[in-house]
């Protein structure tokens, strides 16, 4: 129920970008189509996010098409499948809900992860020991909505919209890295000459005029609602990590997600337009997990080698995740990672070009204007004194 209004809530924001959107799309399509064409255009653009992500709360087949087509996904080999089917069957006796579509990642790791209504699964983990308690919690996010809530704030902003917006503000950033070094350059000549030391207002003003770029950016391309709530969806899917280690747990695989969290851990949930991670802490998910266990049978018997009540596991930047984008995150921070020494360079060639600038006027030769003063006649010429 909590997710219902929070999604609500987030629909109410994207109006707002649900609104410009309209705009641009009406007005440029008007240009060279004609009014009727650019309001069609506008009203597909704008509306047509909002009406996807509605139907994809709703629970239509969802996560198989453009997702799959964007993580690469691919049909399970039949020795893929035969595991899978061996891994599972007990939790298809008790007559729990499974996937329609499950496909396979080739990606590194022992990571599964749900999307709308499609299972993904890591190619490793299918000969793995954990793929039945991965799977387990896995499906405690597909039998609850968390799989179509994620999906469904994601589809709210438009195709491509996160790779444009990538583009322009990593370009704006290159940017405002030069202006901000011959800002700063200027300011330092003007606290030489009038003893005003402005220098740091020049970060923070920079800054915000980033984030209000990156606002509009995300006005013009969808998901001004996820981005404004971040921090609350972040706690929420927190809690449902929680609840799909209890499902799990209640299924009879809390031990083993237990021996799982001794080495790994799984991908961040990823939450549009927001960078913190969503994950709960190893110790509090082993602490909850070994309540479950105590209230409900269990599948195995818990391992000899499981660690201390409470210890910590080995933490690693990432968990559960119902949109993996392990494969995605670190192209992006190699290319940004690129693209820093460019603004360093062009930075302190336009400061070395502003202080030759500043030397070769301050050096120039001044002209003095012709004296004016005449001396006046007289046996002794004085200087315009009678």
């Amino acid at each position: 129920m909590a997710g219902i209004v929070l999604y609500i809530v987030t629909l109410l924001l994207e109006a707002i970008s649900v609104a410009i959107r309209f705009g641009i799309v009406s007005g440029l399509v008007s240009l060279f189509a004609g009014g009727t064409a650019g309001i069609v255009a506008g009203v597909i653009a704008g509306f047509g996010p909002i009406i996807y992500s509605l139907l994809v709360v709703a629970g239509i087949p969802s996560g198989h098409i453009l997702v799959r087509r964007n993580l690469g996904g691919r049909p399970l080999s039949k020795t893929e499948q035969g595991q899978l089917d061996v891994a599972v069957a007990q939790i298809r006796a008790r007559g729990v809900h499974f996937p329609k579509h499950v496909f396979a990642i080739d990606d590194e790791g022992l990571n599964a992860a749900i999307s709308g209504r499609t299972m993904y699964i890591y190619r490793q983990l299918f000969a793995s020991r954990y793929l039945t308690g991965v799977v387990a919690h896995e499906l405690g996010h597909f039998n609850s909505m968390d799989g179509r809530l994620l999906l469904g704030i994601r589809a709210l902003t438009i195709p491509g919209g996160f790779f444009i917006a990538y583009l322009l503000i990593g370009l704006l950033r290159w940017v405002a890295y030069g202006v901000s070094t011959v800002m700063i350059a200027f300011l330092v000549v003007v606290f030489a000459f009038l003893r005003i030391n402005l220098s740091g207002l020049a970060s923070p003003l920079f800054g915000i005029s980033l984030q209000i770029t990156r606002m509009l950016i995300i006005f013009a391309v969808g998901g001004v609602g996820p981005a404004l709530l971040g921090s609350i969806w972040r706690s929420y899917f927190i809690e449902r990590e929680f609840a799909a280690d209890a499902f799990a747990g209640q299924l009879g695989y809390a031990y083993d997600l237990l021996d799982f969290f001794e080495t790994e851990v799984l991908n961040d949930m990823v939450i549009p337009w927001y960078e913190q991670p969503t994950h709960p802490t190893t110790t509090r998910r082993v602490a909850s997990l070994e309540e479950v266990a105590a209230r409900f049978p269990q599948a195995h018997a818990r391992p000899q080698a499981q660690r201390p009540r409470y210890s910590p596991a080995p933490e690693r930047p990432a968990t559960m995740s119902t949109q993996p984008s392990a494969a995605v995150r670190p192209q992006a921070q190699t290319s940004r990672q690129a693209l820093r020494p460019w603004p360093i360079i062009v930075g302190v060639g336009l400061l070395a070009a502003t202080i030759l600038v500043g030397a070769l006027l301050t050096s120039m030769p001044t002209t003095r204007p012709a004296d004016t003063f005449r001396p006046t006649p007289g046996p002794t010429p004085t200087l315009g004194v009678p």
